[in-house]
């Protein structure tokens, strides 16, 4: 896999110029492209898989975390505009649902054209108010054993002392952003709408279903055996499940046009 040199925020592990489609997806709060990256081999010919690369892990390591919600959307619209001149599909997981649901909602409302579908994947709605969690806050005993109880750092990297103190910072940003922000308008996204869930997850089934309040366009719900990271443990399984739902839109859309 190569990363193309165009911006540091995007990896791009086989560039398409010919493509008709384009899925964009965001990472997890302490996550990586890998989540994502064999994904590659599972989409259609059609499709161009662009993951999003935050700063200060992999590549962007010596880069600052991000550490505000209005700040990072911004720039991730600017990263990706110029790659955007065919439809595309925002996926997130967890924390990067909830960046890719702001981040469509401010290109609609600068008046550019969002995702003509969305896939938001372990994930409460972008409505709950998560202020209480405070887990950034926590002193580092604390966030160790919150972070073990997640189940998505794996227990070599949480017992290897110069590790955590590396990544507990940038661990600490994403959990900021992810207990504080909120969205609390009322407009609906008028793209179609795919919630994916694990069945082990602690987030609940309806908080998870009730982000088909803030979508008009169709919806569908699909569990996957797994807790709060079956996108990694289930991640052959969710990659073909989401290359359905993008051959089926692109089906229609092509009837659509026709």
């Amino acid at each position: 896999m190569s990363s193309a040199s165009h911006s540091p925020w995007l990896f791009i592990p086989k560039p398409n110029p010919q493509a008709s489609l384009k899925v964009i997806c965001f990472p997890y709060a302490g996550g990586s492209v890998r989540s994502f990256s064999d994904w590659k081999d599972t989409l259609p010919d059609f499709v161009e898989l662009i993951i999003i690369q935050m700063p200060a892990r992999g590549a962007r390591i010596s880069e600052p975390p991000a550490q505000c919600m209005d700040e990072l959307t911004d720039t991730l619209i600017t990263e990706l505009a110029p790659h955007l001149n065919c439809d595309f599909v925002f996926y997130g997981h967890s924390l990067g649902a909830r960046v890719a649901f702001e981040a469509q909602r401010k290109m609609r409302l600068n008046g550019m054209t969002g995702p003509c579908h969305f896939v938001a994947s372990g994930s409460p709605n972008p409505g709950k108010d998560r202020s209480h969690e405070k887990t950034h806050l926590l002193d580092d005993e604390a966030f160790k054993a919150k972070l073990k109880s997640l189940n998505g750092t794996p227990p070599a990297v949480l017992e290897h002392e110069e590790l955590m103190t590396l990544f507990m910072p940038v661990l600490r940003a994403d959990f900021k952003l992810a207990n504080t922000y909120r969205y609390t308008g009322d407009e609906k996204s008028p793209c179609s709408l795919s919630v994916f869930a694990g069945k082990d997850d602690e987030i609940t089934v309806e908080e998870q279903q009730d982000w088909q309040k803030y979508f008009s366009g169709e919806y569908t719900f699909t569990l996957f055996e797994g807790d709060h990271f079956f996108i990694d443990s289930s991640n052959q399984e969710v990659g073909e499940a989401f290359s359905e739902v993008v051959k089926q839109l692109y089906t229609e859309r092509a009837l659509t046009s026709a």
